[in-house]
C-alpha cells in the first residue's frame, strides 16, 4: 500500500457547489483526487465515483424542487481507517425512513449500501442534513498473514507450559501491529471488533496517538497477551482500557491483572487523569480484579457486546443474551475540581459514585430546560457493527431542537435494528442533564459517568431496542455495582 500523506484526523477538505447536475463531474474529480492520496486502488475510486453520482442525484432530486437554487456542500473526513464522503445541504427536510420509502430513490440507497462499507444519515435540524458514505482504508487482513507455518507452529506450540515467570512487559511498537492482529484471531476467533484482525489499521492508531498497548512477551518476542489504551483525542488526559487479549495456552496466569498494573503505573508517569474500563458481568473475576487494583464502579452498560462474541477454548454455556458491562473508573492523578449538572433522578446515584471514586465534584440539580438556547444541536453518530450492532450519539451542542432530533434518530437507528443506542452528554452543562431527565421518559436509561473524558464529566444513557435483559443472569460483587443494576434495572421496567 503506497504511504499516505500526512493527513490529520478529522476534516481533509470541503467545497461547496451548485445543486446542479454540472456539479457532479467536477465533485467526482475532486474526491477520486483524495481518495488516491489515501492509499484507495483504481477499482475502488471508480466505485466512490459511482456512489458519489448516485448520492449528489438523491440529493437534487429530493432536497430541490424543479427551478430552486441551492447549493451542496461535500466534505472529506479522515478517521482511523476510514475515509468518509459527508455530503449536507439545506434543501427541503427529510428524513431517511422518506428516502427508503420513496420508490425511486430507495434503489439509489440499496446501491451505495453495496457500494460502500457504511451509510449514516443525520438530520442536522435548522442544519440542514448530512449522508456519510464510508470505506474503510486499506490494510492487510490477519487471515492472510497467518500462513500454514505459522498456523502450525501455534498448534504445536499449544502443548508447551508456560511458567509466568518468564513473561516480561512493555508497550507494542507500531511494527508488531501483525503480532497483535494474530492474537486477537488465537483469543477470539473471528468474532471480535474487525479493526484487530487488519495490523495497517492497528498501526494507523499507534502512530496517531490514539492507541498504546501493554504486551506480554514469552522470552522469545512471542506476543501472548495484550490490553489497550485507547484516546479520543492524542492529548485526551483520560484513555479507555479494553481489548483484552490472552493466548488460550497462557491463560489463569495473571495477565490480565499483571498488564493493568503495568498501564496504571505507566499512565501515572504519563500525567492521566485516570482510566476507564468495562468488566464483563458473567463472572465476577474480572470486577474483582479491577477492585483489588483501586479501580471503582461509574455505571452499568446492559447490553453492550453481542452474544455472538466467543472466546476460544472457553465454553460458551455462559451466551445466550447480549453482554452486560460494568463501567470502572482508576484515578491515577488529582484532576481538577468542577461543578457538575444532574437531574434529581440521577443525583443521588451521581452523588454515590463520585464519593467512591474520591473525585472533586460539587452537584447541582438542572430539572429547568432553557428556553433560550439560541443554537441548533449538534450531534454526531457512529453505529458500530460487529461485537456491537450499536449507535453512539455524540451531542456536542444543545439546542432547542434536541428532543426531537434525538428521538427521530432513535428511531431510524431502531428501524435499522441496530441493538443498543449509547448516548453521550456533558455534564458541564445544565442543559444537558436536563435533557437526560427528559429522556428517561422516552425509554432512555441511565448508563454510567466517565470522569475528565471531555474537559469534564461525560453522562452516559443507553436505550435498548427490543432486547430482552435478564438480570438475573448480571453478577454484580460489589455494594455500589449492585446498587448500579437495581437502579438501572427499575428503569428498564418502567420504560414506556
Amino acid at each position: 500500500m503506497q504511504d499516505r500523506p500526512n493527513f490529520r484526523l478529522g476534516r481533509v477538505a470541503a467545497t461547496t457547489v451548485p445543486a446542479s447536475t454540472a456539479s457532479l463531474w467536477p465533485v467526482q474529480a475532486w474526491v477520486s483526487g483524495f481518495a488516491r492520496c489515501f492509499g484507495l486502488a483504481d477499482e475502488e475510486i471508480r466505485r466512490l465515483e459511482l456512489v458519489v453520482e448516485e448520492a449528489l442525484m438523491s440529493v437534487l432530486h429530493t432536497s430541490f424542487d424543479g427551478g430552486e437554487s441551492g447549493d451542496v456542500t461535500v466534505q472529506l473526513d479522515y478517521r482511523p481507517g476510514q475515509f468518509v464522503i459527508a455530503i449536507e445541504d439545506k434543501g427541503l427536510p427529510l428524513d431517511l425512513a422518506y428516502l427508503e420509502a420513496n420508490e425511486a430513490i430507495s434503489l439509489n440507497l440499496t446501491l451505495i449500501r453495496q457500494l460502500v462499507d457504511e451509510l449514516v444519515f443525520v438530520n442536522k435540524g435548522k442544519e440542514g442534513k448530512r449522508l456519510e458514505l464510508i470505506t474503510l482504508l486499506p490494510a492487510e487482513n490477519v487471515a492472510a498473514a497467518m500462513d500454514e507455518q505459522q498456523q502450525d507452529a501455534a498448534d504445536r506450540a499449544e502443548q508447551e507450559g508456560f511458567d509466568e515467570t518468564d513473561i516480561s512487559f512493555r508497550m507494542l511498537r507500531a511494527d508488531e501491529t501483525l503480532a497483535l492482529a494474530q492474537l486477537a484471531y488465537r483469543s477470539y476467533g473471528y468474532t471480535y471488533v474487525s479493526d484487530f484482525y487488519f495490523p495497517e489499521r492497528i498501526r494507523e492508531r499507534v502512530e496517531l496517538g490514539l492507541m498504546e498497548t501493554c504486551v506480554a512477551l514469552m522470552p522469545d518476542n512471542r506476543i501472548v497477551g495484550a490490553l489497550s489504551l485507547f484516546y479520543d483525542s492524542p492529548d485526551a488526559r483520560v484513555a479507555e482500557s479494553g481489548a483484552a487479549m490472552v493466548d488460550p495456552r497462557c491463560r489463569g496466569k495473571s495477565l490480565f491483572k499483571e498488564m493493568k498494573q503495568f498501564l496504571f503505573a505507566y499512565g501515572r508517569q504519563k500525567g492521566l487523569y485516570g482510566i476507564y474500563s468495562e468488566a464483563v458481568t458473567i463472572h465476577p473475576y474480572t470486577q474483582q480484579g479491577n477492585l483489588s487494583l483501586g479501580a471503582h464502579e461509574t455505571g452499568m452498560l446492559l447490553s453492550y457486546v453481542s452474544e455472538n462474541v466467543a472466546f476460544k477454548k472457553i465454553g460458551s454455556e455462559l451466551m445466550g443474551q447480549r453482554q452486560s458491562l460494568i463501567l470502572f473508573y482508576a484515578r491515577l492523578n488529582p484532576e481538577p475540581a468542577r461543578t457538575v449538572y444532574a437531574p434529581a433522578r440521577y443525583a443521588d446515584l451521581l452523588r454515590q459514585v463520585y464519593q467512591e471514586n474520591g473525585l472533586n465534584r460539587e452537584l447541582l440539580i438542572s430539572d429547568q430546560y432553557a428556553t433560550n438556547l439560541g443554537q441548533d444541536t449538534q450531534l454526531e453518530i457512529q453505529v458500530r457493527h460487529d461485537a456491537f450492532n450499536d449507535a453512539i450519539i455524540d451531542l456536542q451542542r444543545i439546542g432547542s431542537d434536541a428532543d426531537a432530533i434525538i428521538l427521530q434518530h432513535t428511531r431510524e437507528l431502531c428501524e435499522k435494528k441496530v441493538e443498543a443506542i449509547y448516548l453521550n452528554l456533558e455534564l458541564s452543562d445544565p442543559a444537558a442533564a436536563c435533557l437526560a431527565g427528559r429522556l428517561a421518559e422516552r425509554g432512555y436509561l441511565f448508563a454510567g459517568v466517565i470522569p475528565e473524558l471531555r474537559n469534564g464529566d461525560l453522562l452516559k444513557l443507553q436505550y435498548l431496542n427490543n432486547v430482552v435483559f435478564d438480570p438475573a443472569r448480571v453478577t454484580a460483587v460489589s455494594p455500589v455495582a449492585q446498587t448500579l443494576l437495581a437502579f438501572i434495572t427499575n428503569q428498564y421496567h418502567q420504560r414506556p
